[in-house]
């Protein structure tokens, strides 16, 4: 994996991330792959790229073989609770009675709680991905651009607006584009990422893709030429404090949570999940934003 600085304001931070993990600084000159003026890179050996679509199928065939049982298409519509415990699940086909319900819905926590009188403060962001036709001669890292901000501090740019901010312009706010670069099969290239605030289901606007296309371009000059097949976006969950609510729901019992994740959710959701079954996840207790 490279962790790229394309401008030198963004050298320090480069260069802390890959000391962290490792990584050593190479001469970005040295490759006719990347553009002559970068301010630098550094190379971290062990950085893979992760592609969701067949984690999130392993991920379901794994649970599969282990007894889960599949309701594709059949949307809950109401989490059923009585005397202070869930009972079921008021969903597509009908009751589904259950004595607990772990509730993973993402940017849409919230809706199946207020009927309980939960509020969790989980707000969405939007992001965006670019898929290029093949690109030749293709890049040698995964490349991850040195711009993303740290988890605790995503709440200032997507957190929830006013009614005043919202009426200034809040919604409109273009956010962050920081390049982040993967290869695919057929010598394709996946070409993100983006931050944005979202408020609604439907795409906010096309900018950010054309945004994308320009760092992209900055970066490689390969890469100016080569065809976008599809670009798409998805909505990602974000708390105030930049960590994940996983653990049980005060007040209802059998009811528990795991969402927040923001966008490293793929890799990080399994290992939150694994401390709470081991009775270690008090960090990321829900408790902390219901507690008087």
């Amino acid at each position: 994996m490279l962790v790229l600085a394309v401008e030198d304001d963004e050298l320090e931070a480069a260069r802390g991330y890959a000391e962290s993990v490792g990584g050593e600084e190479i001469d970005l000159r040295a490759d006719p792959w990347f553009a002559d003026d970068l301010a630098g890179g550094f190379v971290v050996d062990g950085g893979w790229t992760l592609d969701a679509m067949s984690a999130t199928t392993a991920l379901a065939e794994s649970a599969r073989r282990g007894g889960a049982d599949f309701r594709l298409g059949c949307e809950a519509k109401r989490i059923l609770v009585d005397g202070g415990r869930v009972t079921g699940l008021a969903t597509d086909e009908g009751m589904l009675p259950c004595e607990r319900v772990v509730l993973a819905t993402g940017p849409w926590l919230r809706l199946l709680l207020r009927p309980l009188g939960v509020e969790l403060p989980v707000t969405a962001s939007r992001g965006w991905l670019l898929e290029t036709g093949r690109v030749d001669p293709p890049p040698r890292y995964a490349i991850e651009q040195a711009l993303w901000p740290m988890q605790d501090e995503m709440a200032s740019i997507v957190g929830a607006p006013t009614v005043r901010e919202v009426a200034d312009g809040a919604a409109e706010e273009l956010g962050i584009v920081s390049l982040l670069l993967g290869t695919r099969p057929g010598g394709r290239c996946l070409i993100g990422t983006s931050l944005r605030r979202s408020l609604l289901d439907d795409p906010e606007g096309p900018e950010t893709v054309r945004r994308l296309a320009e760092r992209a371009a900055r970066v490689s000059p390969a890469l100016e030429d080569v065809s976008v097949i599809a670009a798409w976006s998805g909505r990602r969950a974000h708390t105030p404090d930049g960590l994940p609510l996983v653990g049980p729901v005060p007040g209802v019992e059998g009811l528990v949570v795991a969402g927040g994740f923001s966008s490293i959710g793929m890799v990080t959701a399994p290992a939150a999940c694994r401390r709470l079954a081991a009775g270690n996840a008090a960090l990321f207790d829900p408790g902390r934003f219901t507690a008087d």
